[in-house]
């Protein structure tokens, strides 16, 4: 191998055996894409190539990384950025395509800690009060009380509903079946006469963000999953179990949603738990 650069063509042609620098193509990312496990969702396949196009032309390198993640103007989201080059690294250095993994040298990018909008069950009401429909009333309640996805919520049926039990069975992240809290009556009263919400995840979507423009209330959809959590914690659930609820594959979200938690709220859960005297 000479001392000039490697063309992309020939990269997808042989595997690399040197230290020499070569710079990720369009060739590596469809073999990547090509190479995911089976069953991965499409909305997965699609961050990776949100996430991965505009690397191609960089060098695969700490430097290169660096640069690519410091000419990235999305602020925190450069921490997916950062996870999905991750993914990609391990692979490439797995199959010998580089020699070593740049990533073991790249600190993840910083990113300012907030806590986002969850919807409270004072705006919830609010937000009642100004759906058009018994639909969007029974959706709106749904998405609060199960803390349920978007995308799971418009897949529902009626006959995923045990409401002996108080349960649902929705279709989840990575193609998985789970339960969920069912909601409370206006669900269950919709999904006596109708199989669905007759709503695609967009169409969910739509509702929302005429509900906040009417409303001034941030509801975007993750807000009501937010919101399911935060007021499951301040009801005096414990983080683990709001995790199991609400489907989160670890309980680092949860702990972060709970830091709105204010000192009245946990001496409110005190007193409950222990009486009144403090």
């Amino acid at each position: 191998m000479g001392s000039n650069p490697i063309s992309s063509t020939s990269l997808i042609a042989k595997k690399f055996t040197s230290s020499q620098v070569q710079k990720f193509t369009t060739e590596l990312l469809e073999k990547f894409i090509s190479s995911r496990p089976e069953g991965l969702s499409k909305r997965t396949i699609e961050f990776y190539q949100y996430t991965l196009t505009n690397f191609v032309g960089y060098p695969m390198t700490p430097d290169g990384v660096g640069s690519y993640l410091k000419s990235l103007t999305c602020r925190n989201a450069k921490l997916r950025f950062y996870q999905s080059l991750k993914i990609l690294f391990r692979w490439l250095h797995r199959n010998a395509y580089i020699p070593e993994n740049p990533m073991e040298k790249v600190s993840p990018p910083k990113i300012q800690k907030k806590l986002l909008p969850a919807i409270t069950e004072e705006q919830l009401q609010v937000l009642l009060e100004y759906c058009q429909n018994d639909r969007d009333i029974a959706m709106i309640s749904f998405l609060w009380h199960s803390g349920v996805r978007v995308s799971e919520a418009a897949r529902v049926r009626a006959k995923d509903f045990n409401w002996h039990e108080g349960t649902v069975i929705v279709l989840g992240k990575g193609n998985r079946f789970r339960k969920a809290l069912a909601g409370n009556g206006m669900v269950r009263q919709w999904f006596s006469e109708h199989d669905s919400f007759e709503l695609t995840a967009e169409g969910i979507q739509t509702i929302l963000k005429i509900l906040s423009r009417e409303t001034g209330i941030h509801c975007n959809p993750h807000a009501f999953r937010r919101g399911f959590a935060v007021h499951q914690v301040k009801s005096g659930l414990s983080t683990r179990v709001v995790q199991a609820l609400g489907g989160w594959e670890t309980i680092a979200m949860v702990e972060r949603y709970s830091k709105s938690l204010t000192f009245d709220d946990a001496l409110q859960l005190y007193k409950q738990v222990n009486g009144s005297a403090v």
